[in-house]
Protein backbone atom coordinates (compact mmCIF):
# COMPACT_ATOMS: atom_id res chain seq x y z
CA UNK A 1 0.00 0.00 0.00
CA UNK A 2 3.01 2.27 0.29
CA UNK A 3 2.26 5.83 -0.73
CA UNK A 4 -1.49 5.67 -1.22
CA UNK A 5 -3.43 8.82 -0.43
CA UNK A 6 -6.94 7.52 -0.84
CA UNK A 7 -9.39 7.22 2.05
CA UNK A 8 -11.00 3.81 1.71
CA UNK A 9 -13.28 2.44 4.39
CA UNK A 10 -12.25 -0.08 7.01
CA UNK A 11 -15.09 -2.18 5.67
CA UNK A 12 -12.62 -3.27 2.98
CA UNK A 13 -10.58 -5.35 5.41
CA UNK A 14 -11.47 -8.58 3.68
CA UNK A 15 -10.54 -7.45 0.17
CA UNK A 16 -7.25 -9.33 0.23
CA UNK A 17 -9.38 -12.39 -0.46
CA UNK A 18 -9.61 -11.15 -4.06
CA UNK A 19 -5.91 -11.79 -4.46
CA UNK A 20 -6.18 -15.21 -2.87
CA UNK A 21 -9.10 -16.15 -5.09
CA UNK A 22 -7.19 -15.01 -8.18
CA UNK A 23 -3.98 -16.84 -7.28
CA UNK A 24 -2.71 -19.57 -9.60
CA UNK A 25 -4.13 -23.02 -8.97
CA UNK A 26 -1.53 -24.87 -6.85
CA UNK A 27 0.19 -27.85 -8.37
CA UNK A 28 -0.20 -31.22 -6.77
CA UNK A 29 2.56 -32.11 -4.37
CA UNK A 30 4.07 -35.09 -2.67
CA UNK A 31 4.95 -35.56 0.96
CA UNK A 32 8.51 -36.41 1.93
CA UNK A 33 7.51 -39.78 3.37
CA UNK A 34 5.43 -41.46 2.24
CA UNK A 35 5.01 -39.91 -1.21
CA UNK A 36 1.38 -39.10 -1.95
CA UNK A 37 -0.29 -36.61 -4.29
CA UNK A 38 -2.42 -34.15 -2.28
CA UNK A 39 -3.91 -30.73 -3.06
CA UNK A 40 -2.14 -27.99 -1.15
CA UNK A 41 -2.71 -24.27 -0.59
CA UNK A 42 0.17 -21.84 -0.90
CA UNK A 43 1.11 -19.17 1.68
CA UNK A 44 -1.15 -16.14 1.82
CA UNK A 45 -2.09 -13.09 3.89
CA UNK A 46 -3.43 -13.39 7.43
CA UNK A 47 -3.28 -17.16 8.00
CA UNK A 48 -5.95 -18.76 10.16
CA UNK A 49 -5.65 -21.43 12.82
CA UNK A 50 -2.93 -19.84 14.98
CA UNK A 51 -2.42 -16.63 16.90
CA UNK A 52 0.64 -14.38 16.87
CA UNK A 53 2.08 -15.80 20.09
CA UNK A 54 1.95 -19.41 18.90
CA UNK A 55 3.33 -18.39 15.50
CA UNK A 56 6.23 -16.61 17.21
CA UNK A 57 6.97 -19.64 19.41
CA UNK A 58 6.89 -21.96 16.41
CA UNK A 59 9.14 -19.60 14.46
CA UNK A 60 11.68 -19.65 17.29
CA UNK A 61 11.94 -23.43 16.88
CA UNK A 62 12.80 -22.89 13.20
CA UNK A 63 15.46 -20.26 13.85
CA UNK A 64 16.95 -22.27 16.72
CA UNK A 65 18.07 -25.01 14.34
CA UNK A 66 18.44 -23.15 11.04
CA UNK A 67 20.71 -20.44 12.45
CA UNK A 68 22.46 -19.50 9.20
CA UNK A 69 19.21 -19.10 7.28
CA UNK A 70 17.66 -17.29 10.26
CA UNK A 71 20.51 -14.76 10.24
CA UNK A 72 19.84 -14.06 6.55
CA UNK A 73 16.10 -13.72 7.14
CA UNK A 74 16.60 -11.19 9.98
CA UNK A 75 18.34 -8.83 7.53
CA UNK A 76 15.50 -9.08 5.00
CA UNK A 77 12.54 -6.82 4.37
CA UNK A 78 10.34 -9.85 4.99
CA UNK A 79 11.43 -9.79 8.62
CA UNK A 80 10.94 -5.99 8.75
CA UNK A 81 7.63 -5.91 6.86
CA UNK A 82 5.63 -4.42 9.75
CA UNK A 83 8.46 -2.43 11.38
CA UNK A 84 9.72 -0.82 8.14
CA UNK A 85 9.68 2.97 8.79
CA UNK A 86 8.55 3.81 5.23
CA UNK A 87 5.61 1.41 5.56
CA UNK A 88 4.71 2.85 8.95
CA UNK A 89 4.71 6.42 7.59
CA UNK A 90 2.52 5.38 4.65
CA UNK A 91 0.19 3.39 6.90
CA UNK A 92 -0.24 6.47 9.12
CA UNK A 93 -1.54 8.36 6.07
CA UNK A 94 -3.83 5.53 5.01
CA UNK A 95 -4.45 3.02 7.81
CA UNK A 96 -6.18 0.25 5.88
CA UNK A 97 -6.52 -3.25 7.34
CA UNK A 98 -6.07 -4.42 3.74
CA UNK A 99 -2.37 -3.58 4.04
CA UNK A 100 -1.84 -5.44 7.30
CA UNK A 101 -2.81 -8.70 5.65
CA UNK A 102 0.66 -8.94 4.06
CA UNK A 103 2.74 -6.69 6.32
CA UNK A 104 1.60 -8.40 9.53
CA UNK A 105 0.38 -11.76 8.24
CA UNK A 106 0.48 -13.56 11.60
CA UNK A 107 -2.53 -11.69 12.96
CA UNK A 108 -6.02 -10.78 11.81
CA UNK A 109 -5.93 -7.91 9.32
CA UNK A 110 -8.75 -5.98 11.04
CA UNK A 111 -7.13 -5.85 14.50
CA UNK A 112 -4.30 -3.86 16.07
CA UNK A 113 -1.02 -5.65 15.42
CA UNK A 114 0.34 -7.31 18.59
CA UNK A 115 4.05 -6.97 19.32
CA UNK A 116 4.65 -10.66 18.60
CA UNK A 117 3.25 -10.29 15.06
CA UNK A 118 5.10 -7.00 14.45
CA UNK A 119 8.40 -8.51 15.59
CA UNK A 120 7.87 -11.57 13.40
CA UNK A 121 6.84 -9.79 10.19
CA UNK A 122 6.81 -12.34 7.40
CA UNK A 123 8.45 -15.18 9.28
CA UNK A 124 9.65 -18.68 8.54
CA UNK A 125 6.26 -20.05 9.55
CA UNK A 126 4.39 -17.58 7.32
CA UNK A 127 5.70 -19.22 4.16
CA UNK A 128 6.71 -22.69 5.29
CA UNK A 129 3.87 -23.71 7.64
CA UNK A 130 0.48 -23.85 5.93
CA UNK A 131 -2.16 -25.79 7.81
CA UNK A 132 -0.61 -29.09 8.89
CA UNK A 133 2.10 -28.94 6.24
CA UNK A 134 5.72 -27.90 6.62
CA UNK A 135 6.41 -26.83 3.03
CA UNK A 136 9.71 -27.32 1.25
CA UNK A 137 10.76 -27.01 -2.36
CA UNK A 138 10.38 -30.06 -4.56
CA UNK A 139 13.89 -29.31 -5.81
CA UNK A 140 15.40 -29.97 -2.40
CA UNK A 141 17.64 -32.99 -1.88
CA UNK A 142 18.40 -32.77 1.83
CA UNK A 143 17.01 -35.22 4.38
CA UNK A 144 15.65 -33.11 7.24
CA UNK A 145 15.18 -34.62 10.71
CA UNK A 146 11.47 -33.81 10.59
CA UNK A 147 8.67 -34.46 8.14
CA UNK A 148 8.26 -31.98 5.26
CA UNK A 149 5.86 -31.70 2.35
CA UNK A 150 7.78 -31.10 -0.85
CA UNK A 151 5.79 -29.04 -3.33
CA UNK A 152 6.27 -28.19 -6.99
CA UNK A 153 4.06 -25.11 -6.50
CA UNK A 154 6.13 -23.93 -3.53
CA UNK A 155 9.21 -23.95 -5.75
CA UNK A 156 7.53 -21.70 -8.34
CA UNK A 157 5.76 -18.34 -8.55
CA UNK A 158 2.64 -19.64 -6.79
CA UNK A 159 4.46 -19.42 -3.45
CA UNK A 160 4.86 -15.63 -3.87
CA UNK A 161 1.64 -14.83 -5.70
CA UNK A 162 -0.84 -13.84 -3.00
CA UNK A 163 1.38 -11.21 -1.36
CA UNK A 164 3.09 -9.90 -4.49
CA UNK A 165 0.10 -9.51 -6.80
CA UNK A 166 -3.27 -8.16 -5.72
CA UNK A 167 -6.09 -5.87 -6.78
CA UNK A 168 -7.18 -2.48 -5.55
CA UNK A 169 -10.03 -2.66 -3.06
CA UNK A 170 -13.28 -2.27 -4.98
CA UNK A 171 -16.70 -1.31 -3.60
CA UNK A 172 -18.88 -1.86 -6.65
CA UNK A 173 -18.81 -5.53 -7.77
CA UNK A 174 -19.32 -4.57 -11.42
CA UNK A 175 -16.18 -2.43 -11.53
CA UNK A 176 -13.26 -3.82 -13.46
CA UNK A 177 -10.58 -4.90 -11.05
CA UNK A 178 -7.33 -2.98 -11.32
CA UNK A 179 -4.15 -4.59 -10.03
CA UNK A 180 -2.30 -2.62 -7.38
CA UNK A 181 0.70 -4.87 -7.88
CA UNK A 182 0.99 -6.90 -11.08
CA UNK A 183 4.37 -8.60 -10.85
CA UNK A 184 3.04 -12.09 -11.56
CA UNK A 185 1.16 -10.92 -14.67
CA UNK A 186 4.33 -9.20 -15.88
CA UNK A 187 6.31 -12.38 -15.24
CA UNK A 188 3.86 -14.50 -17.22
CA UNK A 189 4.29 -12.20 -20.23
CA UNK A 190 8.10 -12.12 -20.06
CA UNK A 191 10.73 -14.31 -21.69
CA UNK A 192 11.55 -15.60 -18.18
CA UNK A 193 8.05 -16.94 -17.50
CA UNK A 194 9.47 -20.40 -16.74
CA UNK A 195 12.09 -19.06 -14.31
CA UNK A 196 10.95 -19.16 -10.65
CA UNK A 197 11.10 -15.98 -8.54
CA UNK A 198 13.59 -17.70 -6.24
CA UNK A 199 16.17 -17.97 -9.02
CA UNK A 200 16.87 -14.24 -8.66
CA UNK A 201 15.43 -13.28 -5.28
CA UNK A 202 16.77 -16.32 -3.42
CA UNK A 203 20.16 -16.91 -5.06
CA UNK A 204 22.19 -19.98 -4.15
CA UNK A 205 24.80 -19.29 -1.46
CA UNK A 206 27.27 -21.46 0.46
CA UNK A 207 29.10 -24.55 -0.71
CA UNK A 208 28.87 -28.27 -0.23
CA UNK A 209 26.53 -29.34 2.55
CA UNK A 210 25.79 -25.72 3.47
CA UNK A 211 24.65 -24.72 -0.03
CA UNK A 212 21.15 -23.25 0.09
CA UNK A 213 18.97 -20.50 -1.28
CA UNK A 214 19.50 -17.18 0.49
CA UNK A 215 16.72 -15.97 2.74
CA UNK A 216 17.93 -12.35 2.66
CA UNK A 217 15.60 -11.91 -0.36
CA UNK A 218 17.57 -9.28 -2.33
CA UNK A 219 15.38 -6.88 -4.27
CA UNK A 220 14.61 -3.20 -4.78
CA UNK A 221 16.54 -1.99 -1.74
CA UNK A 222 19.87 -3.59 -2.69
CA UNK A 223 22.03 -1.17 -4.77
CA UNK A 224 24.11 -3.79 -6.61
CA UNK A 225 21.06 -5.95 -7.24
CA UNK A 226 19.18 -3.00 -8.75
CA UNK A 227 22.14 -1.77 -10.80
CA UNK A 228 22.58 -5.24 -12.28
CA UNK A 229 18.99 -5.24 -13.54
CA UNK A 230 19.37 -2.53 -16.18
CA UNK A 231 21.79 -1.76 -19.01
CA UNK A 232 21.95 1.87 -20.13
CA UNK A 233 23.53 3.44 -23.22
CA UNK A 234 23.66 7.22 -23.79
CA UNK A 235 23.97 9.01 -27.12
CA UNK A 236 24.17 12.75 -27.74
CA UNK A 237 21.96 13.44 -30.73
CA UNK A 238 22.31 17.25 -30.84
CA UNK A 239 23.39 20.19 -28.72
CA UNK A 240 20.20 19.98 -26.64
CA UNK A 241 19.22 16.31 -26.99
CA UNK A 242 20.41 13.03 -25.52
CA UNK A 243 19.00 9.56 -26.19
CA UNK A 244 19.08 6.95 -23.43
CA UNK A 245 18.60 3.32 -24.45
CA UNK A 246 17.47 1.07 -21.58
CA UNK A 247 17.22 -2.72 -21.50
CA UNK A 248 16.68 -5.00 -18.53
CA UNK A 249 19.19 -7.72 -17.72
CA UNK A 250 18.00 -11.08 -16.37
CA UNK A 251 14.70 -9.58 -15.15
CA UNK A 252 11.46 -11.55 -15.44
CA UNK A 253 9.09 -8.60 -15.00
CA UNK A 254 8.81 -4.91 -15.79
CA UNK A 255 11.37 -2.67 -14.13
CA UNK A 256 10.58 -1.26 -11.66
CA UNK A 257 7.83 -3.54 -10.39
CA UNK A 258 5.94 -3.88 -7.12
CA UNK A 259 4.74 -0.81 -5.26
CA UNK A 260 2.52 1.62 -7.16
CA UNK A 261 4.85 4.56 -7.48
CA UNK A 262 8.29 3.04 -7.93
CA UNK A 263 9.89 4.62 -10.95
CA UNK A 264 12.99 5.42 -12.99
CA UNK A 265 14.07 9.04 -13.12
CA UNK A 266 15.95 9.97 -16.31
CA UNK A 267 17.67 13.34 -16.27
CA UNK A 268 20.17 15.37 -18.30
CA UNK A 269 21.76 18.79 -18.00
CA UNK A 270 24.21 20.99 -19.88
CA UNK A 271 27.04 21.92 -17.52
CA UNK A 272 28.52 25.42 -17.69
CA UNK A 273 32.09 26.50 -16.91
CA UNK A 274 31.08 27.28 -13.32
CA UNK A 275 29.62 23.77 -12.96
CA UNK A 276 26.10 25.19 -12.87
CA UNK A 277 23.32 23.71 -15.02
CA UNK A 278 22.68 25.90 -18.06
CA UNK A 279 19.75 23.76 -19.17
CA UNK A 280 18.19 20.58 -17.85
CA UNK A 281 15.33 18.11 -18.22
CA UNK A 282 13.96 15.02 -16.50
CA UNK A 283 11.43 12.31 -17.19
CA UNK A 284 9.88 9.49 -15.15
CA UNK A 285 9.26 5.93 -16.37
CA UNK A 286 6.60 4.15 -14.34
CA UNK A 287 2.99 3.16 -14.28
CA UNK A 288 1.23 6.51 -14.70
CA UNK A 289 -2.12 6.82 -12.94
CA UNK A 290 -5.30 8.84 -13.35
CA UNK A 291 -7.53 9.51 -10.37
CA UNK A 292 -11.33 9.68 -10.28
CA UNK A 293 -13.42 10.52 -7.25
CA UNK A 294 -16.05 7.86 -6.72
CA UNK A 295 -18.33 8.00 -3.70
CA UNK A 296 -16.08 8.27 -0.63
CA UNK A 297 -12.84 7.24 -2.28
CA UNK A 298 -10.48 7.83 -5.14
CA UNK A 299 -10.19 5.18 -7.87
CA UNK A 300 -6.88 4.84 -9.71
CA UNK A 301 -6.41 3.47 -13.20
CA UNK A 302 -3.26 3.04 -15.24
CA UNK A 303 -3.24 5.49 -18.15
CA UNK A 304 0.25 4.69 -19.42
CA UNK A 305 3.00 2.21 -18.63
CA UNK A 306 6.44 3.08 -19.98
CA UNK A 307 8.64 1.01 -17.69
CA UNK A 308 11.74 -0.78 -18.96
CA UNK A 309 11.51 -4.40 -20.17
CA UNK A 310 13.75 -6.90 -21.94
CA UNK A 311 12.97 -5.07 -25.19
CA UNK A 312 15.31 -2.08 -25.73
CA UNK A 313 13.56 1.16 -24.82
CA UNK A 314 14.85 4.40 -26.33
CA UNK A 315 13.99 7.65 -24.56
CA UNK A 316 15.08 10.99 -26.02
CA UNK A 317 15.45 13.86 -23.57
CA UNK A 318 15.45 17.47 -24.79
CA UNK A 319 17.05 20.09 -22.57
CA UNK A 320 15.04 23.13 -21.60
CA UNK A 321 17.28 26.01 -22.66
CA UNK A 322 16.71 29.73 -22.64
CA UNK A 323 17.33 31.76 -25.83
CA UNK A 324 20.67 33.02 -24.48
CA UNK A 325 21.90 29.54 -23.57
CA UNK A 326 20.87 27.76 -26.75
CA UNK A 327 23.88 28.94 -28.88
CA UNK A 328 26.23 27.81 -26.08
CA UNK A 329 24.80 24.33 -25.59
CA UNK A 330 26.87 22.60 -28.28
CA UNK A 331 30.10 23.76 -26.62
CA UNK A 332 29.14 22.42 -23.20
CA UNK A 333 29.38 18.86 -21.82
CA UNK A 334 26.10 17.10 -21.23
CA UNK A 335 25.66 15.08 -18.02
CA UNK A 336 23.02 12.35 -17.81
CA UNK A 337 21.72 10.10 -15.04
CA UNK A 338 19.31 7.16 -14.50
CA UNK A 339 18.07 6.53 -10.95
CA UNK A 340 15.67 3.99 -9.44
CA UNK A 341 13.35 5.77 -7.00
CA UNK A 342 11.06 4.43 -4.29
CA UNK A 343 8.25 6.95 -3.88
CA UNK A 344 6.82 6.97 -0.38
CA UNK A 345 3.77 8.95 -1.45
CA UNK A 346 2.83 11.56 -4.07
CA UNK A 347 1.67 14.92 -2.70
CA UNK A 348 -0.15 15.78 -5.92
CA UNK A 349 -0.59 14.49 -9.45
CA UNK A 350 2.62 16.30 -10.49
CA UNK A 351 5.30 13.62 -10.69
CA UNK A 352 7.96 15.97 -9.37
CA UNK A 353 5.89 16.58 -6.24
CA UNK A 354 6.63 13.31 -4.47
CA UNK A 355 8.15 12.28 -1.16
CA UNK A 356 10.91 9.71 -1.74
CA UNK A 357 11.73 6.79 0.53
CA UNK A 358 15.07 6.56 -1.25
CA UNK A 359 16.82 6.15 -4.57
CA UNK A 360 19.63 4.16 -6.16
CA UNK A 361 21.69 5.63 -8.98
CA UNK A 362 21.88 2.97 -11.69
CA UNK A 363 24.05 4.73 -14.25
CA UNK A 364 25.41 8.18 -15.06
CA UNK A 365 27.95 9.79 -17.33
CA UNK A 366 29.02 12.90 -19.20
CA UNK A 367 28.99 13.33 -22.97
CA UNK A 368 31.59 15.81 -24.33
CA UNK A 369 30.74 19.00 -26.24
CA UNK A 370 29.82 18.73 -29.88
CA UNK A 371 32.25 20.05 -32.47
CA UNK A 372 31.06 21.24 -35.84
CA UNK A 373 30.75 18.30 -38.20
CA UNK A 374 31.51 15.82 -35.39
CA UNK A 375 29.41 12.64 -35.19
CA UNK A 376 27.14 12.02 -32.23
CA UNK A 377 28.83 10.91 -29.01
CA UNK A 378 27.93 7.56 -27.47
CA UNK A 379 28.43 6.44 -23.86
CA UNK A 380 28.09 2.66 -23.35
Amino acid sequence: MRGHRVAWSYALLGVWLIAVACAPEPNRVHAEAPAAAIPLAMPGPSPTGRDAASASALNARCTGCHSEIAAEWRTSFHAQSQRDPAYQRAFAIEPLPFCQGCHAPETAANRPVPEAAADLGVGCVTCHVVGDHLLASSAGTSEPPHAVTRSDAFANTAACATCHEFAFPELAPREKLSLMQATLHEHERSDARDVPCASCHMPLVGTGATKHRSHAFPGGHEPEFVRGALRVRAERRAADRVALVLQTERVGHAFPTGDLFRRLELSAEAVGSDYQAVGSTRRYLSRHWSEKQQLARVVRQVTRDDRATHTPLEVELELQLGPNERPLAASLPLAWRVAYQRVEHPRSEAEEDSVLDGEIEIASGTLPPLSKGEPDHVHP
